[in-house]
């Protein structure tokens, strides 16, 4: 999507006339124009430069009186000084005569030293309408550091009590919009009730027509765009847009500031994502800032001694002295320099002193892969850090970091694996087996930490690169990257900040990849914000932007950092069990679970059994104390293993229900819940598994137990089942595990 040849340059000769006038804000005359070369509705308009151009001629195309304001580059609010007028009569000395006494009144606001220079008068058609919400429309663009241009549209209007039933936020989208989108958005707000109640069906069109040809307009005036063009709109507002009383949907007033690409100083990304697989499949690894010294810490020995535990025998060690370091059973020889290395190799860890960081880079050769686990010198700062770096990527080396982790890669058939990571098996356990298929990308070592301590039952990572500042392979880099890997199932974010254009491709790339994404964002608060661009030296930018954009994308954004883990564990753990639909049924032993749980419902919506299932129910009720004709059982304290199992296959077999939770109070005696017991072949935890299994439908748990049953939870995530400490959060995570499944399948159809 984006503008045709001439109507770009028709709009582009209109910011040429403002540059050459010194300006950096178009007329309003002159966004008129803009609109009319969008195919947009404006008000009949005349500019003027002398009172005197002002004849029967030129007010023929005016009728039933017109609007005229003063043209001026130092006044943003003519009306405050008497700037702007109504007239009715069009007689060409009344307009001369208004028009003139107009500028004496606005210059009398100024001494005479102060006054604003006057380019000449505006006059426009008079446009009736009423002020009822949704009369006006307004429609702006304003520039975001991460994601380029972005559309907004809210309404305006005096109807109270409309406003009062159906209030909608304004919206943001990322431009530009395709018309079908453009359309399902305007039909989406509340405002089509009043539309739809006056019989103005028509109305969502027309606004969505506009949005559509704004987005383009934003998307090919912008530092995004890769036509490079010479004028980036850096905010615009059409303020309003009126549905007139013959129902003409018209542009009253505008406002557009702008900017000459060749006058701003933007750090854009160097383009491409190639060289990344340097650091997922290296063949020879060098770690650079090995001590010798077997008593002294040392963060490289570390990275050494887990690349060696994770199969690696393609490492050579780099320190300055020369000499041997004893690394586990091992006896490996430090080489005093790069170019001192005998072999072949694709990656280089640097985990030496940060001040020598740039004159060690002098030493790579081209096309490496480097990871930069130390952070960025002090004395330089990160923007000179950068300008280095961006020099050195030219030559093809590639950099993730610095002030990171590094990248964890289990190892698979016929490939290696890596972990830089640098935390000690005895301090972090990172398991990894065939359920392995989630990819997590973090601003945040201890983020990375905390995620592989909650997963310790079910390993699911193939993948962690913790990135810190970003100076180079970004998030965007690391989703292509990974987009088409079928080990890969999930892709999990922890973000603080963007660099320019960063959310823009992240944007992009998202919408073009078909699986889930999770991300948490933090720096949502101004404090946040400032607290992220110390720790990243990124732009945190409006969390508002940032989580419309999300949205627009199909990303799953969070707002709790619980919710970010307990997503995590479905959609990595039920990965091939696909939800049909939204009906959901459940099997708890306690009504407080069945209660809590239809009270989160948001997306799903409970399961119609059909007779056949509550004929089948009711056999496997054999004490009578349930309720089959509802698709949430609370099979109460009686049931045990065997039926409780029964009950959920009854469920599951259901063709009305889709996916199912399980909600268990473990303490029951009737239950193998104990440890000692809870593997047996007759347990619930194993009759549960093997439930499962048999229908491929999602299913999550509850086990409401504390500290309590551990190893129950532990036996059911190892067989794939997510576990969660309390009912809410288990149907939570299910809502959202099937909204996004249900929403991709619609999407495709």
């Amino acid at each position: 999507m984006e503008l045709d040849r001439k109507t770009a340059e028709a709009i582009g000769n209109v910011f040429e006339t403002a540059v050459a006038d010194g300006r950096r804000v178009l007329y309003e005359f002159e966004v008129y124009a803009v609109l009319e070369a969008l195919g947009l509705s404006v008000p009949q308009y005349a500019f003027v430069r002398d009172i005197h151009e002002v004849d029967e001629k030129l007010l023929k195309r005016f009728h039933g009186g017109a609007v005229v304001k003063v043209v001026s580059p130092d006044m943003a609010h003519k009306s405050k000084y008497g700037g702007v007028k109504r007239i009715a009569s069009l007689d060409p000395l009344f307009v001369r005569f208004v028009l003139h006494n107009m500028k004496e009144e606005v210059l009398s606001h100024f001494s005479r030293d102060k006054r604003p220079r006057i380019d000449g008068f505006l006059i426009a058609e008079t446009i009736p309408f009423t002020l009822a919400l949704g009369n006006e429309i307004l429609i702006g663009v304003k520039e975001d550091p991460a994601f380029g241009p972005i559309l907004t549209l809210s309404k305006g209007g005096d109807d109270a009590e409309f406003f009062a039933r159906h209030y909608d936020p304004a919206n943001l989208l990322v431009a530009p919009i395709k018309p079908d989108e453009a359309l399902a958005l305007v039909h989406g707000t509340k405002i089509r009730h009043k539309f739809e109640q006056f019989g103005q069906t028509d109305y969502c069109g027309k606004i969505a027509e506009a949005l559509h040809a704004i987005g383009l307009l934003a998307s090919h005036f912008a530092f995004t765009a890769v036509s490079s063009p010479r004028y980036h709109i850096r905010s615009m507002d059409v303020n309003p847009f009126v549905f007139s009383e013959t129902g003409r949907f018209v542009a009253v007033d505008g406002y557009i500031e702008f900017a000459l690409a060749e006058e701003r100083e933007l750090s854009l990304p160097l383009p491409g994502n190639d060289g990344l697989d340097g650091f997922f499949s290296p063949k020879g690894i060098v770690v650079a800032g090995v001590s010798s010294d077997a008593g002294r810490y040392s963060l490289a020995r570390n990275v050494v001694q887990l690349l060696a535990d994770i199969g690696r025998n393609d490492l050579y060690c780099v320190n300055p002295k020369g000499g041997t370091a004893e690394i586990g059973n091992e006896t490996l020889p430090l080489y005093p320099s790069l170019s001192s290395i005998p072999g072949h190799y694709d990656l280089v860890v640097y985990a030496a002193p940060a001040k020598n960081t740039m004159a060690f880079l002098e030493t790579v050769p081209d096309n490496k892969a480097v990871i930069l686990i130390s952070g960025f010198p002090a004395e330089s700062g990160y923007q000179e850090f950068a300008l280095g770096i961006r020099r050195h990527r030219a030559r093809g080396l590639r950099f993730v970091g610095p002030n990171c982790m590094g990248v964890f890669l289990a190892p698979e058939a016929g490939r290696a694996g890596i972990n830089t990571l640098f935390i000690g098996e005895e301090r972090l356990s990172l398991r990894y087996g065939p359920y392995s298929n989630t990819a997590l990308f973090t601003q945040s070592g201890a983020m990375g930490i905390t995620s592989i301590e909650r997963t310790q039952n079910l390993p699911i990572f193939k993948t962690i690169v913790s990135f810190g500042n970003k100076v180079d392979v970004d998030i965007p880099d690391l989703m292509d990257h990974f987009a088409e890997d079928p080990t890969v199932r999930l892709m999990a974010m922890y973000i603080e900040g963007m660099n320019a254009q960063e959310g823009r491709r992240m944007f992009d790339s998202a919408r073009r990849i078909r699986k889930p994404i999770i991300v948490y964002k933090a720096g949502r608060t101004e404090a946040g914000a400032k607290a992220a661009a110390s720790h990243t030296a990124s732009m945190s930018g409006s969390y508002d932007v940032f989580s419309a954009a999300c949205t627009q994308a199909g990303i799953i954004l969070v707002e709790e950092l619980t919710d970010f883990y307990n997503d995590m564990k479905v959609f990595a753990m039920q990965a091939d069990f696909i939800p049909k639909g939204n009906r959901v049924g459940g099997v708890v032993n306690a009504g407080l679970d069945a209660t809590m749980g239809a009270d989160t419902l948001v997306f799903l919506q409970p399961g119609t059994l059909s007779a056949e299932t509550r004929m089948r129910l009711a056999a496997i009720n054999t004490h009578g104390l349930v309720d089959v004709g509802t698709s949430f059982l609370d099979v109460t304290p009686m049931t045990n293993d065997r039926m409780f199992a029964d009950f959920l296959d009854a469920i599951l077999s259901d063709p009305g229900v889709d996916c199912a939770f399980v909600a268990l109070v473990p303490h029951i005696e009737n239950l193998k819940t104990t440890d000692d017991v809870c593997r047996e072949p007759d347990a619930v935890a194993t009759l549960l598994i093997e439930t499962v299994r048999s229908h491929g439908k999602p299913v999550v748990v509850s086990i409401n137990s504390g500290n309590h049953y551990q190893e129950m939870v532990r036996y059911l995530e190892e067989n794939g089942l997510p576990v969660y400490s309390d009912i809410r959060s288990a149907i939570k995570a299910l809502d959202v595990f099937t909204a996004w499944h249900v929403s991709k399948t619609r999407c495709e159809l």
